[in-house]
């Protein structure tokens, strides 16, 4: 759809369904570019899950990331949609008529964006877990990339491998240098090996090997004091202090989002707020780039 053809439909129809043809437009044009294949199976020794989460805002175009996620060439042996018990009703008729293609709806408390993670790791502790966004077109290769980062570890160390990433550099032990200072998106070599600084960003899609994360990754009255608003910060942490390392997989990321989903985005508004989340974390779990690799999970818990 030309800029002219958009600005029309804008115009002329409600922003509801402007939205949905937009976005509709998108995913066929990329769906066109990137045709489907023969789905294989992976090879790893546990389950593998593609889990996500979503709300009513993101609601116009959940489908079209549904669809996607269906069409990778590795097949998952599940693909999970948490949604909060107060936003179940209001899920869109095309929505529910991708979940019955093989999606599971599970219904939790509200806990926003981490509720793609905290409640899949209780629910499948042996699992693989691949996290994604839910406005973002995925290609069939998504998934692939993600599992064999994972079948060409040669390290005993787990691994979280991502397809996206930043960088952080510290100031000194105590110190990490300002967010908007990290390297962003890295592409080069050093990226590809089992790294302690790099952080993964959630819109590339991430996966967790069972075990890579922090028992403390799931409670709820920690996150929501040191990172309510960066969850990538808090699972971060959550690595390190478990001693796992990550690697970033595949090219760069193709952020191709609905065109819809942009009017609420965290990095919005995020970039001061994360330094003041960073600050936080490091003061109480520690610099997580002198973090042993073999820490194994052991760093301190903290009671509150």
């Amino acid at each position: 759809m030309s800029g002219l053809a958009k600005r029309i439909v804008n115009k002329v129809l409600p922003r509801p369904v402007a939205t949905r043809l937009w976005s509709e437009a998108q995913f066929r044009e990329r769906v066109a570019r990137l045709p489907l294949g023969v789905p294989e199976r992976h090879k790893l020794r546990g389950e593998l899950v593609i889990s996500l989460t979503s709300y009513p805002a993101r609601y116009a175009t959940l489908h079209l990331t549904l669809r996607s996620l269906l069409r990778q060439d590795t097949a998952p042996d599940r693909i999970v949609l948490w949604i909060a018990r107060e936003d179940v009703a209001a899920l869109p008729k095309k929505t529910r008529e991708v979940l019955d293609r093989g999606i599971e709806l599970r219904v939790v408390e509200d806990a926003r964006s981490y509720k793609k993670l905290i409640f899949a790791i209780p629910a499948f502790p042996e699992a693989y877990l691949a996290t994604a966004d839910d406005d973002v077109f995925y290609r069939p290769d998504w998934l692939t990339d993600l599992v064999a980062g994972q079948s060409d570890n040669a390290s005993a160390t787990p691994v979280i491998t991502c397809h996206r990433a930043h960088r952080l550099g510290e100031q000194g032990p105590q110190h990490l240098i300002p967010y908007h200072d990290w390297e962003w998106d890295v592409q080069d070599l050093a990226a590809r090996v089992p790294s302690a600084n790099l952080m993964p960003t959630g819109i590339g899609g991430i996966l967790y090997p069972p075990g890579s994360l922090h028992p403390d990754a799931v409670r709820r009255d920690l996150f929501e004091t040191y990172a309510p608003s960066a969850d990538d910060l808090w699972f971060y942490w959550c690595a390190r202090r478990a001693g796992t390392l990550y690697r970033k997989v595949g090219g760069r990321f193709d952020q191709t989002a609905w065109w819809s989903s942009q009017k609420e985005r965290l990095y919005d508004h995020n970039q001061r707020e994360n330094d003041l989340q960073i600050d936080a974390l490091v003061r109480d779990f520690g610099n997580p780039l002198r973090m042993p690799a073999s820490a194994g999970g052991k760093a301190a818990t903290v009671d509150r």
